[in-house]
């Protein structure tokens, strides 16, 4: 359980009354509210304060007050999954906590449990899937993240980690061309793909690097396939422009053999995630961006013949349309969990 408070909790007698102090008096601007229940108050991008009715404190956290043994407030450790409350709950046990009231899906949409350190104060350990939640969890992510803010252009000759850890998906509207962007790396870059893993070595990839007219191509059939399932009028011109604007757009494929069995299908389909990924990686070191898509534009009956193709050769799928050009502005980091939640360390385990 890493330091860390989230939510400082107090119990009111009256929620409105204390919203008029805050909200009118103090001019704090609520991020959240339920009239009469609650109110939520961003302090900072980690840290909510939450004004909460005395009747649903009690009714979650138990009574309240001195002789209840644990003051009208309480500190709350927010997580951004489910299972890591039951193991930050299993963790205060451990050292010595009182647990409150054990880890239960909550009225609120959340799941929670409550537990006392020895002085009595309560702490609150949520999982809260809510706009406010997933807001504090982007915002400790982002505070986490071992490298520094990364820029539109990596420094020079950077090392494998920072390609690695910098590199993000650019949105297809935020990609760039012009003088900077040379096309002919893409070449490169595909020679780095094809040395990705590939179990019996059947290289099953396939790629086609799109020249302008045929990005305008893709761009129509996508404005298409988009008005076929129903999207509105605004949001398929919208895709439509920024599909046709995109300065660059390479398609990988994967095609397996004849006759070859489903662990053989899915190997090949695994490697092609590979060499993407490989392919990815060699285009920012060298300060190009892009986005992976995986759209549904690849279900036209025009894709296939934009590609030079009457139709998709036998065994084969589409893995990636991979989007590339130089970066307006890049997303901040949006990794969650914490290495110590996604690795089982026999290895260095105490003892």
């Amino acid at each position: 359980m890493d330091p860390r408070v989230n939510f400082i909790t107090l119990a009111v007698a009256d929620v409105g009354a204390s919203r008029a102090f805050y909200v009118d008096g103090l001019g704090w601007q609520p991020a959240f509210e339920a009239a009469g229940e609650v109110v939520f108050i961003r302090l900072s991008p980690t840290l909510v304060l939450s004004l909460w009715s005395a009747a649903g404190f009690e009714a979650e956290v138990g009574p309240l007050g001195p002789r209840a043994g644990h003051p009208p407030f309480t500190l709350a450790h927010n997580v951004p999954a489910r299972e890591l409350v039951d193991e930050a709950l299993a963790a205060a046990r451990a050292a010595g906590a009182t647990i409150l009231e054990p880890a239960a899906q909550r009225d609120w949409g959340g799941y929670s449990g409550y537990f006392a350190d020895p002085d009595g104060f309560a702490w609150e350990v949520a999982y809260n899937p809510g706009a406010v939640g997933v807001a504090l969890m982007d915002a400790v992510a982002a505070e986490a993240e071992p490298t520094a803010e990364p820029t539109a252009e990596p420094t020079a000759e950077p090392t494998t980690v920072d390609v690695i850890r910098t590199r993000r998906s650019v949105p297809q509207a935020k990609l760039t061309g012009g003088p900077a962007l040379d096309h002919r790396e893409v070449v490169a870059a595909v020679e780095s793909a094809r040395w990705a893993p590939n179990h019996k070595r059947t290289e099953p990839w396939r790629f086609y690097l799109l020249d302008d007219e045929r990005i305008a191509r893709l761009a129509g059939l996508w404005g298409e396939q988009l008005e076929r399932t129903g999207s509105k009028p605004d949001r398929v011109e919208a895709k439509r422009r920024d599909w046709a604007e995109v300065p660059g757009v390479l398609v990988v494929t994967c095609t397996s053999a004849e006759g070859a069995d489903e662990t053989t299908r899915r190997e090949d389909y695994a490697a092609v995630a590979c060499a993407v990924q490989n392919l990815c990686l060699h285009l920012w070191s060298k300060g190009i961006a892009t986005k992976w898509s995986t759209a549904a534009v690849t279900e036209h009956e025009g894709f296939w013949p934009l590609l030079g193709r009457e139709r998709a050769p036998d065994g084969t799928r589409v893995v990636a349309l991979i989007f590339y050009g130089l970066a307006e502005e890049l997303p901040k980091p949006h990794r969650k969990l914490p290495v110590e939640h996604v690795l089982v360390d026999h290895r260095h385990r105490a003892g």
